[in-house]
Formats: C-alpha cells, structure tokens, sequence
C-alpha cells in the first residue's frame, strides 16, 4: 500500500484515498486541486482535499475508511496518531490527516462558499470507480481559488476560468 520516494516521503495515492471514502459512505465533496483536476485543469496537486460534514457520524465513517492507513494529525507537533473519538473528531472545524497513502484535508466549511450544505448543493456528481462522487461546481471553485489567491491557485483559477468559457462557448 505504501510506495515512498526517496528520502521517505509518501507518494500521494488519492485513488486509495477516495476509493476508501466512497466504500466506507463517507460525505463529502471533492474540492481543491483534485477537483479542478476533474474539471479539466493540468496542475497536479499534491494533497486530496474534501469538504464534509464533521458530524460524529460522519466522523465514524472517516476513522473507518481511514484507519487502514494509520493517520496522523500532520499539523500538530510531533504528529500524533489519530487517536480521537468520532466525537472528539466532531468538535473540529478543519481535519489535517497525513496516512501511508498521502494527505487529506476534510474541511468542514470552503470560504467563500460556504459549510458543507453549501457546497453540497451546487456540487456535481460524477461517477469514480463505479460509485457515483460528488465534486464541487466549477464555479465554486473558481470562488475559491479567487479567495485564497496564492501565487499557484492564481494560476488554477486562471485555467478554471478557460474552462468554463470553452464550455459556455459549447
């Protein structure tokens, strides 16, 4: 399961990742560079980015679809194993989570969008590995990477916009 580069690093396996997601019926909706990716945009990203209600059931479910791969708070000093209850996972606004598959980030709201319910609602759905995925509207993204406005999502946003004009022209 775990292929590393030199140097230890974990080679992102956001297949694994989703596929671990969607067969534990977790909520969520893809967004950041794996949805743009899905929208047609060429810049690879390097973590896996998903918006999801951190209810306590929900929560289950992640610790559940995670677990085979030890997860780790990755921004927390010293990098703990995750070892939090459902409920205590429920209390967080943001989960930060690096595995022996790659990062994922389950975000409970997407400024300037909005929280999950938000999101949800304009999201479209695709179908990934033979399960249907929802993945957040272009538009939103585009919203998104406006907001944030680094250097590399200036550049997404850029594309994203390309897209969505070749797609109206259509």
């Amino acid at each position: 399961l775990c292929r590393r580069r030199a140097g230890g690093c974990v080679v992102q396996q956001t297949d694994v990742l989703l596929r671990a997601l969607l067969g534990a019926e977790v909520e969520f909706v893809v967004a950041g560079g794996v949805a743009a990716n899905l929208h047609g945009c060429s810049y690879l990203t390097r973590d896996f980015d998903v918006v999801a209600p951190l209810t306590v059931e929900n929560c289950r479910r992640i610790l559940g679809a995670l677990a085979p791969f030890e997860p780790r708070f990755y921004q927390t000093l010293g990098k703990p194993r995750v070892d939090r209850t459902a409920e205590q996972l429920a209390e967080f606004k943001n989960l930060y989570f690096s595995t022996t598959v790659g990062v994922i980030d389950l975000l409970g709201s997407m400024p300037p969008v909005g929280d999950y319910a938000s999101v949800v609602a304009r999201a479209v759905e695709v179908t990934l590995f033979d399960a249907k995925c929802r993945v957040v509207s272009l538009d939103d993204l585009i919203a998104v990477k406006a907001h944030v406005a680094r250097p590399k999502d200036k550049v997404v946003e850029t594309e994203l916009r390309a897209i969505r004009e070749r797609l109206a022209r259509k």
